[in-house]
């Protein structure tokens, strides 16, 4: 491996990160500053009805309001404009990115075990009798000595149906290694293999401290999402795509903070798409490389081939239900959640397209992976207590064993 062009390269990621950020932040500042001052105009406006509370009178007006802008965009800055609203806009929303972006790095200092917890991972013990665990740690500890690294920490993601996979850390001796619950059902020895040596790539290749970097920069940017999710649905789990709130099952939509959480996604729907694009912008062409040295490490092309072929089989693909799934979805090994923007947006290149390249004899088609069964913790509650039901019946009645 060349060392010095791996480093060189390295430092130029970095500095295309810290200046695509630098953008990005200054493009929140400028729609924060759009979104206040047209509110605070808005509702300060003496001509306005008092209806300027009613929730469907307020989205027209906002609608017709920014039209009129697109229209007139001079006349629409004269009503808006305000250097001190601008100062103090700009100052909260630079102070909220700088905070979210500290108290990130605090909580990834610990290195790759950190991100690891952080997404539900559960550390498997050395002298584990679990025999797909067993496969895992073999795989892995083979992989460290033909790179003549170190074995790093293995976790599953107990709660994770999907097929993924992550290395996470600063340095070589704190990187954590993740496997979710899915792949490690799901997958064969070989396409097991052909994962770990994609992630163990990322690792020699230093992507994993840049992409602890990205992780702690996009908290700053994404963080008022996870805070809006909690203030209105006591949860910072995005609502499933196919959730309704006529289900029988759903329970109370808002809490009472519903309207201060409304305001934190509204500040997080300006962040997020730029926080995905940084991501997508830096990470999508590590991916292709890294596809390509699993194959030079295993010299087994079937075994990353079959592991994709399987992702893009099974229905719930690479997606994931941690809550922090967005934040660090660019150290997977597949996209973690629905592609948007037809995929512009995407951290990973397409499925297809990874297959394409390694296989071009490939038609296109997947074919179906059944699903595991839900591993919810309230489906486990009532399963367990069911089965405690039923021994219990039996061990009052055993003639009707007879």
């Amino acid at each position: 491996m060349d060392f010095f062009g791996q480093e060189t390269h390295a430092q130029k990621q970095t500095r295309r990160l810290l200046w695509l950020f630098s953008l990005a932040v200054l493009a929140v500042v400028f729609l924060t500053y759009l979104i206040v001052a047209s509110l605070a105009w808005f509702f300060q406006h003496p001509e306005l009805p008092e209806r300027r509370w009613d929730p469907v009178f307020l989205l027209g007006s906002a609608l017709f309001f920014y039209v009129g802008a697109l229209i007139q965009p001079q006349h629409f800055w004269e009503m808006i404009w305000s250097p001190q609203l601008l100062c103090w806009s700009t100052l909260g929303a630079l102070g909220l990115i700088a905070a979210g972006c500290y108290y990130k790095m605090r909580r990834l200092a610990a290195g790759g075990s950190a991100v690891a917890e952080m997404l539900g991972g559960r550390k498997i013990a050395e002298n584990t009798t679990d025999l797909n665990e067993r496969q895992l740690r073999d795989v892995i500890e083979e992989m460290a000595i033909a790179s003549g690294m170190s074995a790093p920490g293995i976790y599953v993601l107990d709660r994770e149906r999907g097929i993924n996979s992550f290395a996470a850390g600063h340095t070589r001796d704190d990187v954590a290694l993740g496997i979710t619950f899915g792949a490690l059902k799901l997958l064969t020895r070989d396409e097991l293999q052909g994962i770990v040596a994609h992630e163990f790539s990322h690792v020699l290749n230093g992507d994993t401290r840049l992409n602890m970097k990205l992780m702690a920069l996009a908290h700053g940017l994404f963080w008022p999402t996870l805070l809006g999710r909690i203030l209105v649905r006591g949860s910072p789990r995005a609502p499933e795509n196919d959730a309704s709130i006529f289900d029988d099952n759903t329970g109370p939509t808002f809490l009472p903070t519903a309207p201060l959480g409304i305001l934190f996604l509204i500040i997080g729907s300006i962040s997020s798409p730029f926080v995905r694009l940084l991501k997508s912008r830096i990470c999508r062409e590590r991916e292709w490389l890294a596809d390509a040295a699993a194959v030079q490490f295993t010299r087994n092309p079937a075994g990353i081939e079959g592991a994709l072929k399987k992702n893009g089989g099974l229905l719930k693909q690479g997606r994931m239900d941690s809550p922090y799934a967005e934040v660090a979805s660019h150290l997977y090994f597949t996209n973690s959640a629905f592609d948007s923007w037809f995929g512009f947006m995407s951290t990973h290149p397409p499925l297809t397209k990874r297959i394409l390249a390694i296989d071009q004899t490939f038609n296109g088609q997947f074919e179906h992976v059944l699903s595991l069964p839900s591993r919810d913790a309230e489906f486990d509650r009532i399963y367990e207590e069911s089965v405690r039901r039923a021994r219990a019946r039996a061990e009052a009645h055993p003639e009707a064993e007879e």
